[in-house]
């Protein structure tokens, strides 16, 4: 029976996982046949290599996307994940890239998101065809390696001429299926950032990713009289911020260092981070610092603050298939005289982007922030009535004995690269697994939940 070979394979698929997770494939700088970086290139290789070894058919497209595929026939179908993940960050209770296997977990970044998942569809195709289940259509898998940075990879594939299929899902989002998909528009923003005074900030740092909520800031003060030193460090003792906010500071010299921690917590959901940079901006209000640098952080705050939604910028819009605009504020970099962050909003799916983008500039403009880039990606939707949401609904149903609900998220997945292709899983209703934060996990069940599903 298909479900007896499946289980048998239990042991090989939870190997392959964790040896893929050890590859630390966060995206980097292009090197000479690594359009990625490094780490992405090594965890496509590494992949095709296995599929190939597990009989697949398998192609390398320029080095920055891949597939492995079984089966025959004029149409294929397709299962789309990726293996870039976001960086590392801080705080883990397990080695970010280890892949160890404990408490029924296998922990390390992009256990879940996406390694984990691409091994899943791998193993699940493979236990089809050895049990000799007829098929009209071929299985591919395809991965990418720059889903976390603007799914090039997948432009790539489409405009080079491959194949698209007939219908498919991508394994990088929540169960049941996701229709609806919001749109997402991706901002670097700047200020003038030169000191005045005595008393100025000489380095200025946070976050990880522009779509992760930034969970620490590092900031220097520079300041030769000690008695305002001290002030700072008095000041910082007594700072109370929201809850789950932390503020440590220390004295070097002529310098007081600040570092500043929130929470993070993936893009599509600020609400449920908390964002270091606007913690650090209410501090630094009460530093009275002068000139841009002064300016900087009270424009932060009057602009966005702890605001997730974009009421401040006159973009907190909201409908009824996608719920409410959210907003993310993902890294800061202060070089030289000028201030730079990143903004990753999530927009409703009837909603296009110049709709929002119109509106933001000029609020922007009114307080003198420069658009250093922009980018747009539209939304998606599926109608309930289509065939591959009715098929995904059936089998999930069977295979789990609840509703098969369908859901709309802020989260942009490869879905929006091919037409007929949604979201479908790995996360089940009221599961938490980390994703884009430390201690990301996959229960050792829920893999194998998947890999029948």
């Amino acid at each position: 029976m298909l479900e007896d070979r499946l289980n048998a394979m239990k042991g090989d698929l939870v190997e392959a996982i964790r040896a893929v997770v050890r590859i630390p494939s966060v995206g980097g700088a292009e090197e000479e046949g690594a359009p990625f970086g490094r780490g992405p290139r090594e965890a496509l290789d590494w992949t095709l290599e296995h599929a190939k070894k597990m009989g697949f058919r398998t192609k390398n497209v320029g080095n920055v996307a891949g597939w492995a595929e079984l089966g025959s026939g004029d149409e294929m179908v397709a299962v789309l994940g990726h293996l870039d993940v976001v960086p590392e960050g801080d705080g883990w209770s397990a080695g970010p890239w280890s892949g160890e296997l404990k408490d029924g977990m296998i922990w390390g970044r992009g256990v879940l998101d996406n390694k984990g998942p691409v091994m899943v569809a791998l193993y699940a195709a493979k236990a089809l065809f050895d049990e000799g289940i007829a098929l009209r259509r071929r299985i591919r898998v395809i991965f990418g390696t720059n889903e976390e940075r603007g799914s090039k990879c997948m432009k790539h594939y489409v405009e080079s001429g491959e194949e698209l299929p007939s219908a498919g899902f991508t394994p990088d989002a929540d169960y049941p299926i996701i229709y609806a998909e919001k749109g997402i528009l991706s901002y670097t923003l700047s200020l003038p950032f030169a000191s005045s005074g005595k008393m100025a900030v000489t380095s200025l740092s946070g976050g990880v990713a522009a779509n992760v909520v930034m969970g620490e800031v590092r900031a220097e003060i520079s300041d030769p009289r000690e008695h305002c030193r001290k002030k700072i460090l008095g000041l910082a003792a007594k700072w109370k911020g929201p809850e789950g906010s932390a503020l440590s500071a220390e004295e070097d010299g002529e310098k007081v260092r600040l570092v500043m921690k929130g929470h993070p917590a993936h893009g599509s959901r600020p609400e449920e981070g908390l964002n270091a940079l606007a913690c650090l901006a209410d501090f630094m209000g009460g530093l009275k610092l002068k000139g841009d640098q002064g300016d900087f952080f009270r424009t932060f705050s009057e602009l966005v603050g702890y605001e997730t939604n974009g009421q401040a910028l006159g973009v907190a819009v909201q409908d009824d298939v996608s719920g409410p605009l959210t907003l993310c504020v993902g890294t800061v970099t202060a070089k030289k005289d000028r201030v730079a962050f990143t903004v990753n909003i999530r927009h409703p799916v009837t909603m296009n982007a110049d709709q929002l983008d119109e509106p933001l500039r000029a609020a922007l403009d009114k307080k003198g922030v420069t658009v250093d880039s922009f980018s747009a990606t539209a939304p998606l939707y599926m109608p309930p009535e289509t065939r591959l949401i009715q098929v995904l609904q059936k089998v999930y149903e069977e295979e789990t004995g609840q509703k098969a609900e369908l859901l709309a998220i802020g989260g942009g997945t490869y879905a929006k690269t091919m037409p007929n292709v949604v979201a479908f899983g790995p996360v089940f209703p009221g599961q938490d697994y980390k994703i884009h934060e430390e201690d990301e996990r996959w229960a050792v069940d829920d893999i194998m939940k998947n890999a029948h599903i």
